[in-house]
């Protein structure tokens, strides 16, 4: 845009028209050299000898003034495209944080379903075992171990009537005996200390008892002195409501006889504690019978 005078700022008498537009077409058309033209102007007048009453336009300062402070601050566009830079770095932080735990949740519940199949397929391999193991080992199969070989373990004892004295208090940990323990197909492990007379214990006889029962490796935990010194009835064996292994262990057993029955923690209390007989304990029971029905 060439460079104008302003009417009302500027008075420049008449005898100085010409060099005033030759200034003025010499002057180029760029509003960046502002100051630049307005020197030219005044070179131009004075060089005239007749410029007077001259007011300096303002609208060539003005424009300078504005293209200096756009030079001396960064640009507005490069602050513009950073700022678009860190929001786009922020939603890719967020977009990957999702996706992120998104995956790992689902490898999470993954895991836990394949452990949850796991520990399903384990318990009923189990239960597929133990029965098996229960159709092997019937209470028909265990009265065939047991009575056959009543005759073949332990003292006989040929007296025509038993005779059972009363109990005694029992030593704190199970005494010394003679002969190696027995295994049934339940786990149930017996030594026949004594052999007795007269008719064998069967399924659904009613068989009297003294007993004294201990913790394997710990101590007694009870015993029919304990209780006044009366005998534990158990009725009718094979169904009574006592820990399985007696109502196995019991069976071809007489009167007057003594076993010691080895019960492991399956066959008696699991895991479960009573009173002072800790979760998961092997038991050992000495019972002497005192009479069948």
């Amino acid at each position: 845009m060439p460079f104008a005078l302003p009417n009302a700022s500027l008075k420049v008498p008449h005898k100085c028209h010409f060099a005033v537009l030759i200034v003025h077409a010499l002057l180029p058309e760029n509003r960046n050299d502002g100051n630049l033209n307005l020197l030219l102007f005044r070179n131009a007048l004075s060089f005239s000898g007749r410029g007077d009453d001259i007011v300096v336009p303002q609208t060539a300062k003005k424009e300078q003034q504005a293209l200096d402070q756009r030079r001396s601050r960064p640009g507005q566009r490069q602050q513009e495209r950073l700022q678009r830079q860190v929001r786009r770095q922020r939603r890719r932080r967020i977009v990957m944080s999702t996706i992120a735990t998104i995956l790992f949740i689902a490898l999470a519940g993954l895991a836990f379903w394949q452990f949850q199949r796991y520990s399903a397929d384990l318990v009923a391999a189990n239960n597929l075992h133990a029965t098996a193991t229960a159709q092997a080992c019937t209470s028909d199969v265990i009265s065939a171990e047991l009575l056959g070989n009543q005759n073949t373990t332990g003292q006989a004892d040929t007296t025509s009537a038993p005779v059972v004295s009363s109990p005694t208090p029992a030593p704190a940990s199970p005494p010394a005996v003679k002969g190696a323990p027995k295994k049934l197909c339940s786990g149930l492990e017996y030594i026949d200390i004594k052999q007795g007379v007269g008719p064998v214990a069967k399924n659904s006889s009613t068989v009297d008892v003294y007993y004294t029962g201990w913790v394997q490796g710990g101590q007694k935990f009870d015993s029919s002195y304990d209780h006044g010194g009366q005998p534990f009835s158990v009725s009718p064996l094979g169904q009574a409501s006592v820990i399985p292994c007696w109502n196995q262990g019991l069976i071809g057993m007489k009167a007057g006889g003594t076993r010691r029955l080895i019960i492991p923690a399956s066959l008696g209390y699991g895991d479960q504690a009573q009173g002072n007989i800790p979760a998961n304990s092997t038991l050992i029971f000495d019972v002497t019978v005192v009479s069948i029905k």
